[in-house]
């Protein structure tokens, strides 16, 4: 995306133009007291393929490597005897033997994200035996009576806390502020329209079509492989460049790098216009990810400080990219120098983060016998660090953040103040600013005061608040009381009125499906991609929004696309190039169809009526599921 593109003119902050990559400040000049990092998650299957996007062993190693590199930076480098101090070591922090209460880890609840925290965990805190933390019992914990050691399993397995959150817990929202926010996806549907996106999709419409056999040909439909699909193309491109030799060979390496750009400037269309406003003018809404993230940095360092020092040592956010997409806008990172411009207008590789260090000057450290005395705010600092990727390259690299440029670093009290700037103060606030109808939001909203107009001017965090009922909370409430009537009705028309219910027609048959590759698209992921023109064949193309049949596992709501499970049965139809070509060599053809329903299928005819709407029977266990 051009650096002049209107994309990236207006920013919060006015003096921005001094973002820069700066040196290093040495270690034995500062005392790090916490470091706060969101870290994306490894390589995993792509979200539109046969399979449900899980974690790969490479995205695996991604993450292991990464908590590596964080253990050699915060923690200790190596282990046991043959260790040395690290390079920026956590003041206090538990050298070998995992500390619960200072090292924090929340993820959302993707399973290829949680997984790769747990790898990332293994990498910081490896396998000790005779090591236990202090704060877990320490050694007496590990001794019987009789004195023997007993050791963890796995030859000191370390057992990590990490918190996952489905998108029903208002702590997602600090990591993944994007979803289940109504107001963002419908400004993000509004993105095709813009001139910025359908410029790039007309110069871009040669360029995909070229690689479509090489790459695409039946997985996406021809009418979606555009712009407007350009995160989804990538990752399906990636990850067959890095697993199928066929492609390996015939996927020229810039062309791959030119997908990954074309890319990159898709999302921070979707996730870093700060000139796009939802609800209120100014608020932002296209980065509400990295200003939700923003906030839980600051969230986290408030809790060291106010604790001096005894927790949030190291604080982990496990998540996908659109925070840091949203936040390198919001930060001014996007209008730096020309070399720090392109670094974070491209998406991070698997295992990316970024981190925040909160140090003081040793200079300036008092200590009472042999500890330091936790400074006060007025001699904290914050430095930003970047490193996009686990290559042998890749490196903690200190950027400037708002255009401080200050090579030690900015004030803490300052940085606090320009985080707010940017950041959503509460989870209640963001449920406001985003017109949400998650189950938490109507309880928050109502204690923190929200009524039923809001005025809010969020990129000041100045809220006014009136009585009455919210409309979201209103038509949730109505459509609850409507759902209530509709059901005793029903009820009372099957207990006194011999009420039935039946299938209405056989299963269709597969024989006359699409098999060109069609059905495989239309894939409205957590990750915004669109079709022509925003419309994918067979996709939301409904005024109303209904579900298509090329739609995946897509919730629609009231908040627009829900928390889908990204593994869709569209996908396990239609053409499967693999199969083909396992077939033709005289191989048996692999599974495609990996998960199999727990509801048995019947046809019509089959059943009696006796157990149809049976309604003696007992409900379904709350634990059962589908």
């Amino acid at each position: 995306m051009a650096a002049n593109s209107p994309l990236f003119k207006s920013l919060v902050l006015g003096l921005l133009a001094g973002t820069a990559a700066v040196p290093a400040v040495a270690a034995e000049d500062i005392t790090v007291w916490s470091a706060v990092a969101f870290v994306m998650y490894g390589e995993r299957t792509p979200l539109v393929g046969p399979t449900s996007p899980e974690l790969t062993p490479l995205g695996a190693q991604q993450m292991y490597n990464q908590g590596t590199a964080f253990r050699e930076r915060y923690v200790l480098l190596g282990t046991g005897n043959a260790s040395i101090p690290a390079d920026f070591p956590l003041y206090g922090i538990e050298a070998n033997a995992l500390d619960t209460t200072q090292v924090t880890a929340i993820s959302t609840d993707d399973s290829y994200v949680a997984a790769g925290a747990l790898a990332f965990m293994q990498g910081l805190y490896p396998p000790q035996t005779s090591e236990f933390a202090y704060n877990n019992g320490g050694r007496d914990a590990a001794v019987t009576a009789n004195g023997a050691v007993i050791n963890f399993p796995l030859d000191g397995y370390q057992y990590p806390l990490v918190t996952t959150t489905s998108l029903q817990d208002p702590a997602s929202a600090w990591i993944e502020g994007n979803l289940g926010c109504s107001v963002y996806q419908q400004v993000a549907m509004n993105y095709t329209h813009s001139p910025t996106a359908s410029e790039a999709d007309s110069s871009t419409t040669g360029f995909y079509g070229s690689l479509n056999d090489t790459v695409w040909k039946g997985v996406f439909a021809n009418q979606d492989i555009n712009f407007y699909n350009a995160y989804h193309l990538y990752d399906y491109a990636n990850y067959m460049y890095n697993h199928d030799s066929q492609v390996a060979s015939a996927l020229d390496p810039s062309d791959l790098d030119e997908l990954r750009s074309l890319a990159g400037a898709q999302q921070v269309g979707l996730n870093g216009d700060l000139t796009v406003s939802g609800k209120t003018k100014g608020d932002m809404i296209s980065a509400v990810a990295g200003r939700m993230m923003a906030q839980q940095v600051v969230n986290f360092m408030k809790n060291n400080v106010q604790n001096s020092g005894a927790n949030n040592k190291l604080s982990l956010m496990f998540g996908s990219f659109e925070p840091m997409v949203a936040f390198a806008a919001l930060a001014g990172l996007l209008q730096g120098s020309h070399d720090v411009r392109e670094t974070f207008s491209d998406l991070p590789g698997g295992g990316g983060n970024m981190v925040f260090e909160l140090y003081s000057k040793s200079a300036s450290d008092s200590a009472v016998g042999n500890d330091t005395v936790y400074p006060a705010p007025n001699d904290l600092y914050v430095r930003f660090l970047y490193k996009p990727d686990t290559n042998a390259d890749s490196d903690f690299t200190e950027y400037n953040l708002f255009g401080s440029g200050n090579s030690t670093g900015m004030p803490y009290n300052s940085f606090v103040s320009s985080m707010h700037s940017i950041g959503i103060d509460s989870v209640a606030t963001w449920c406001d600013t985003c017109d949400a109808v998650s189950v938490f939001c109507p309880g928050m909203m109502e204690a923190a005061g929200y009524g039923g107009s809001s005025n809010s001017n969020n990129s000041n965090n100045n809220t006014t608040k009136k009585s009455g009922m919210a409309p979201a909370v209103a038509g949730v409430i109505g459509a609850v009381v409507t759902l209530a009537v509709v059901g005793l009705a029903v009820l009372l028309a099957m207990l006194l009125g011999g009420l039935r219910f039946f299938f209405g027609g056989r299963r269709a048959s597969n024989a006359g499906s699409n098999n060109n590759g069609a059905n495989k698209a239309g894939i409205f992921a957590k990750r915004f991609s669109f079709g022509n023109n925003g419309n994918f064949s067979g996709g939301f193309r409904g005024s109303n929004g209904e579900r298509k049949s090329a739609d995946a596992d897509v919730a629609v709501s009231g908040n627009g696309v829900g928390h889908e499970r990204m593994g869709s049965w569209e996908l396990r139809n239609g053409s499967n190039a693999g199969a083909a070509a396992a077939t033709s060599a005289g191989e048996p053809s692999p599974r495609t169809e990996r998960v199999h329903s727990t509801i048995v299928n019947r046809d019509p005819e089959e059943d009696d009526e006796d157990i149809m709407a049976d309604i003696g029977r007992n409900p379904m266990d709350p634990r059962e599921h589908v």
